[in-house]
């Protein structure tokens, strides 16, 4: 819900970025709708604050969200599924581990977990579990710090898990 009102604020910018890079984006709601360059996907671009609070409710997996500054400096993630297939019931942690899936402390990371593929030694994802109080502006410094140590960044909400990469329009 926040997600939504703050968006008829920022909309017009994320909007007028996109055609300034050679993008008609269509206007659907409170999102924007528009084809990918790299494959021709169709793309639904959620906008919010990057001040906002972090939220994965609007959210789906191949959306996009934009996140915009007090100077209109306009940042954009991709959110997808983080390839850890299925998880079972119960609270996180023990879900991936019970997939297969070692869990470490990722404190030295800024986040709270590092995730391994049972075989390797570094591992390929850090888990950021969202708290009352996270802006988007947390998640970009947690995704900022996962992509310069070649990490995949995953928020979760305790429900979901997506994996937020940026990308280029």
């Amino acid at each position: 819900m926040q997600l939504a009102a703050l968006a008829g604020e920022l909309l017009p910018a994320a909007y007028g970025d996109l055609r300034l890079r050679g993008i008609v984006p269509a206007i659907e709601g409170a999102a924007l709708r528009f084809r990918a360059r790299d494959g021709g996907a169709d793309v639904r671009l959620h906008v919010a604050s990057s001040d906002a609070p972090a939220t994965l409710a609007l959210l789906a997996q191949g959306d996009w969200l934009a996140l915009v500054d007090e100077a209109l400096e306009i940042i954009y993630y991709a959110a997808t599924a983080p390839g850890w297939g299925v998880l079972p019931a119960g609270p996180l942690p023990e879900a991936l581990a019970a997939a297969g899936l070692q869990v470490a402390s990722g404190m030295k990371f800024g986040t709270r977990y590092r995730v391994y593929r049972d075989s390797e030694s570094h591992a390929a994802w850090l888990l950021h579990l969202l708290r009352d109080g996270d802006s988007w502006l947390d998640i970009v410094r947690a995704v900022r710090v996962a992509h310069g140590v070649r990490k995949q960044l995953v928020a979760s909400d305790g429900e979901r898990c997506l994996a937020l990469e940026w990308v280029k329009p």
